[in-house]
């Protein structure tokens, strides 16, 4: 875990504090009643499959423990709280290390309307939610910092209805944990941020940029009353804090759309942010503009971001009704992403995911096959999300097969 500066509390710290109040909250009912308990513990253990066609040193692919995981959840009607941590390992062929973090961490109070406010570590409102996808690795959303994230601050969220509306205010970004020797530090965390770039484990480049202070707003819109359709936008705004003194600015607008008809699902979203940095020339690698990118980090490593682009999703599911023997919950899609960066001739990024999931008992199962370019985690360009070689042109192919079971 990092060690922050003396009198200055990390976000971890924030976060713990947070979960050690809902604790509070919740420990006389737990040894009053505990039948009937509002707290609940669980978790869950997920191994999977991995198959890249780009690792000659991998031709047959590679097993491995992906995730384990505790869940502490408290809900008494009034008084409500959630906290989550992760511990990672990866095999040769995705790094060879191991990390942990917490993923989320937050308590909170639900009013008599049904609406509620939450502070800690908690899910940033923004775009398509809770997920802008249906597969495993989500969207390069996700990878760019705008799907499944995860920041320490305080979140208002209004009752569901025809009209909700969401707001979020960050002081701080979701903060930094432990991880192997051959990780990056500032990147041992589950959401991607802008984080400080790393000597041994990133580019070298000198960047120290961090995100402060970001406000986020989402409103969604349903025509029917049983929510089947939705429109809606999202809006975000926030400091850049670079550690020379120098601030400036992030925004990113999103809108979206959410629909089913029978078993079928759409889900479209259309992206665009730009980041304003104040960068040196010598905060750069490979020659290019030290402004035209950022550093991004998460799950142990930093990589570029293109400063300014635009991110289009496009994804469609069917749900299958009926079971095979002890196997039930069947849902087929395709997850389309891009990015398109508005800076230089950066080569624009793709992702796309046909798979299948299901589930048996307290098991749950994915079935990716992924096709990508110019992507770190679907290519050999690792710096693919701003400057992408031409060598790595062609689409790569990804398999994941993963069994979970969650408790």
């Amino acid at each position: 875990m990092k060690q922050m500066a003396t009198g200055v509390r990390s976000p971890a710290n924030l976060c713990r504090a947070a979960i050690l109040g809902a604790s509070a909250l919740v420990c006389c009912p737990v040894f009053a009643e505990e039948a009937a308990s509002p707290l609940s513990i669980g978790g869950a253990v997920r191994f999977n499959y991995v198959y890249k066609s780009w690792q000659p040193d991998h031709p047959n692919g590679f097993v491995g423990l992906d995730t384990a995981r505790l869940d502490l959840r408290y809900d008494d009607g009034t008084r409500i709280a959630s906290a989550q941590y992760r511990y990672n390992r990866f095999p040769k062929g995705q790094g060879d290390y191991s990390q942990h973090f917490l993923h989320h961490g937050w308590a909170g109070v639900r009013f008599a309307d049904k609406s509620s406010i939450h502070v800690g570590l908690d899910k940033m409102p923004f775009g398509l939610l809770p997920f802008a996808s249906n597969n495993f690795y989500e969207s390069i959303a996700f990878y760019a910092g705008f799907e499944d994230k995860y920041d320490a601050g305080i979140t208002y969220a209004s009752r569901p209805g025809r009209l909700e509306w969401q707001l979020g205010f960050f002081p701080r970004d979701g903060g930094y944990y432990g991880g192997s020797d051959n990780t990056a530090k500032a990147s041992n965390r589950y959401s991607y941020n802008i984080v400080p770039d790393d000597d041994e484990q990133g580019y070298g480049t000198g960047q120290d940029d961090r995100e402060r202070n970001t406000l986020v707003a989402r409103l969604a819109w349903h025509p029917d009353e049983k929510a089947r359709q939705e429109v809606g936008m999202s809006v975000l705004s926030g400091e850049l804090r670079n550690g020379s003194g120098d601030t400036t600015r992030r925004n990113a607008l999103a809108v979206h759309y959410r629909g089913a008809a029978g078993p079928f699902t759409l889900m479209l979203q259309a992206l665009r942010y730009r980041y304003r940095t104040s960068h040196d020339a010598t905060q750069t690698y490979g020659g290019l503009d030290a402004n035209s990118f950022v550093m991004v980090g998460g799950f142990g490593y930093p990589y570029p971001l293109a400063a300014k682009g635009d991110i289009f999703i496009a994804n469609v599911s069917h749900d299958i009704a009926g079971s095979l023997g002890p196997f039930s919950g069947f849902k087929i899609y395709n997850d389309y992403s891009a990015l398109h960066k508005r800076v230089g001739n950066y080569r624009r990024s793709i992702q796309n995911v046909t798979g299948l999931s299901f589930s048996a008992g307290k098991w749950h199962f994915y079935a990716d096959f992924m096709l990508g370019k110019h992507h770190p985690y679907m290519s050999p360009d690792f710096g693919g999300l701003a400057s992408a070689s031409g060598a790595h042109d062609k689409l790569s192919r990804r398999v994941n097969l993963q069994a979970g079971f969650y408790f």
